[in-house]
């Protein structure tokens, strides 16, 4: 492969959509009790694909999932977020919140891009 080839799914203009990442973070209240609170941790420029969306119906009412990839730039500071023991997190693009479906992948490890795979409920 050639290293300094253009490569067009990478170029900066497709990373067009902000979206932030939530997630659990320790803080400690006026006692000094460590507690656990779900907060903003960062917002991003992100690629966004559709993959599939479906409806169900579940106590006499219609629920559409729709299963999104988010594409984000690799960073050091973000792998650390993906790391941690806790990976329980959520992605507020447009308004809607999204649960993120297992681990961040990093792409092919080369530490260039990010796939989160998250549903969206509507």
């Amino acid at each position: 492969m050639q290293p300094y080839k253009y490569n067009p799914n990478n170029h900066s203009g497709r990373f067009n959509k902000r979206i932030t990442l939530w997630g659990p973070v320790v803080i400690q209240d006026e006692i000094g009790n460590e507690v656990e609170s779900f907060e903003e941790i960062v917002t991003l420029w992100s690629m966004v694909k559709t993959t599939k969306g479906s409806e169900y119906f579940a106590a006499a009412q219609t629920n559409s999932v729709n299963t999104v990839r988010f594409v984000v730039r690799y960073s050091k500071s973000l792998e650390e977020i993906f790391n941690r023991e806790t990976s329980k997190f959520e992605i507020e693009y447009k308004g809607i919140r999204y649960d993120v479906q297992g681990a961040p992948i990093n792409d092919d490890e080369l530490n260039k891009t990010y796939t989160i795979i998250a549903e969206g409920r509507l």
